[in-house]
């Protein structure tokens, strides 16, 4: 009777064979998706802008017991910087045509954003006004949130 210890060598070619066929086709797959994408393009997107700046600001607004504690627009080097100081310890600036959350950037190709604020019935009313090539929310269509 034949002892039969380990895996033969036909096997293992088999094994081989079958494990780069796995690896070619979810290569093919993963390259039609990548193919599709273009990163770059999503960055230029106004509108993504936009929605990224409005989902992180919303999302400190929103936190328990938050409050203001600075906000001051200011002209440095013929540069409009604009910034608002939660309690949480989060800073966000307009400096550069950019939005800054502390010192990450969080949009670009920013023509104006400014931070202002008041405090009125126990309750802070900030007021964003944010322009960029395509949405102008300044003034009457100001972005208010309320704290």
């Amino acid at each position: 009777m034949k002892n039969n210890k380990g895996i033969t060598i036909t096997s293992l070619i088999i094994y081989v064979l079958g494990m780069i066929i796995v690896i070619a086709i979810i290569a093919t797959l993963t390259s039609f998706f990548y193919k599709n994408i273009n990163i770059s393009e999503i960055n230029k997107d106004k509108t993504t802008q936009y929605t990224q700046f409005s989902s992180v600001f919303s999302d400190e607004i929103n936190k328990e017991n938050n409050s203001v504690i600075d906000c001051k627009t200011t002209i440095e080097n013929n540069e409009k910087i604009s910034y608002i100081i939660f309690s949480t310890g989060n800073q966000y600036t307009f400096k550069n045509n950019s939005i800054y959350k502390n010192k990450i950037k969080i949009c670009t190709n920013i023509e104006n954003c400014d931070f202002s604020y008041t405090y009125k019935d126990s309750k802070y009313f900030i007021k964003v006004n944010y322009k960029d090539a395509t949405i102008d929310m300044t003034n009457d269509n100001a972005i208010v949130y309320t704290i």
